[in-house]
């Protein structure tokens, strides 16, 4: 999904600038990389402070993401 998200980006991506471009174009692909590196986290059973801040920062990224794009 990270992969594919950074070729598929909406238009409203080239219709903004400055943060909002930022999150639309990177927060998506963002939010997919960490929820992968999270499992490969509780996979390898990290300690639970690590997993849970991988896990929060990628609901921040599709946060922002979501926010971007209702703006």
């Amino acid at each position: 999904m990270t992969a594919l998200w950074m070729v598929v980006v909406p238009a409203k991506a080239e219709a903004t600038s400055g943060v909002q471009e930022l999150a639309i174009r990177w927060g998506h692909p963002l939010c997919w990389a960490l929820l992968a590196t999270a499992g490969v986290l509780v996979a390898v059973n990290a300690p639970k402070r690590l997993r849970d801040g991988v896990a929060i920062a990628a609901g921040a990224c599709y946060a922002a993401f979501v926010i971007g794009m209702l703006l």
